[in-house]
């Protein structure tokens, strides 16, 4: 038995003779030959190594062993039905489970939008959303636990698909009483700095984007670092520094002027959001359909009231 491999029709074939307690029954509910009823009952004994059914009757008794069978083969069949029902899910295109994984800004600002719109035209697919830093997503889309994701940079990895959706622009902000409005590139050396976390998109954009304009990164004057968006805004707010965010996190602290958003002479930071997935993975249906959704959706932004500004303009120049 170190090698058991039970045919699954002769074990259902033997569950139904345990339960009517004939073979003539069970042949007539199964629509099986009676002969062909006994030959499966001794596959499945020769298999096994043990007898299941005492025949010497007229009545069709079970063995210790049969009622052993009897209960892990309903335990399996059970199983298989249940599994059989879960999977039903993702052969139809109307049903489904998506589990997604979105870097903080797309995980916070742009797929829960995306999931409402989503959810309205398609109420039967379940899409589950998960936030996490990009380098996080990327791991998890890779080993499986994820089925798509959106982040917003690119990093090296073959295993990986990336399709460009969105556009967005990372800005730096101050605390509202920074006096200017306007700085230069070499002026970011004096400012205190709170930095994202290793594996943070915003901070890989916004380093990439400073060191291409020939800033020395070792020079920046780092105060600390923070794990998320909202927290590089509130030390901002609490005036422990200035930060890099994405324009799309701070429209309600720029409106009531809680913050203030410092440009800077000669430097725009634009970054892109993809969505990922696998290339070692096949798109069911229902992933598919979402995928398709996002692609659209990216060429007619106006579906997004909230990303019809430049700052979040669409790029399908590049789907």
């Amino acid at each position: 038995m170190d090698q058991l491999l039970i045919d699954l029709r002769k074990l259902k074939v033997f569950l139904k003779v345990y339960e009517t307690r004939s073979f003539s029954r069970t042949s007539k509910l199964l629509y099986l030959a009676q002969p062909t009823i006994t030959l499966h009952i001794k596959d499945l004994e020769n298999i096994l190594g043990v007898k299941l059914l005492d025949r010497n009757t007229r009545k069709v008794v079970p063995s210790k062993a049969g009622k052993v069978v009897y209960k892990y083969g309903k335990e399996i069949l059970n199983l298989l039905k249940a599994m059989e029902k879960e999977l039903e899910l993702f052969k139809d295109e109307k049903r489904g489970v998506i589990e997604i994984g979105g870097s903080t800004i797309p995980g916070q600002y742009i797929l829960p939008q995306i999931i409402k719109i989503f959810k309205e035209k398609n109420p039967q697919i379940s899409i589950f959303l998960k936030v996490s830093d990009s380098q996080e997503i990327i791991e998890k889309v890779v080993g499986g636990d994820f089925d798509l994701g959106m982040v917003g940079a690119v990093f090296k990895n073959k295993e990986l698909c990336y399709i460009p959706c969105y556009e967005d622009e990372i800005v730096l902000i101050a605390p509202s009483d920074f006096p200017k409005d306007e700085i230069t590139l070499e002026e970011i050396y004096g400012i205190p700095l709170i930095k994202r976390e290793e594996g943070s998109g915003t901070w890989k954009n916004t380093i990439e984007t400073l060191e291409k304009k020939g800033l020395d990164i070792s020079r920046l004057n780092i105060v600390g670092e923070m794990g998320s968006t909202e927290a590089v805004k509130e030390a901002v707010k609490a005036g422990l520094g200035c930060g890099f965010v994405s324009s799309l996190a701070i429209e309600l602290e720029s409106r009531l002027r809680l913050i203030r958003v410092v440009k800077i002479k000669k430097v725009s930071i634009r970054r892109k959001f993809y969505l990922i997935h696998s290339k070692m993975k096949k798109l069911n249906l229902s992933e598919e359909k979402f995928v398709k959704f996002i692609k659209e959706l990216s060429k007619e932004i106006c579906l997004v009231p909230q990303l019809k500004t430049e700052k979040a303009a669409p790029i399908a120049q590049n789907l």
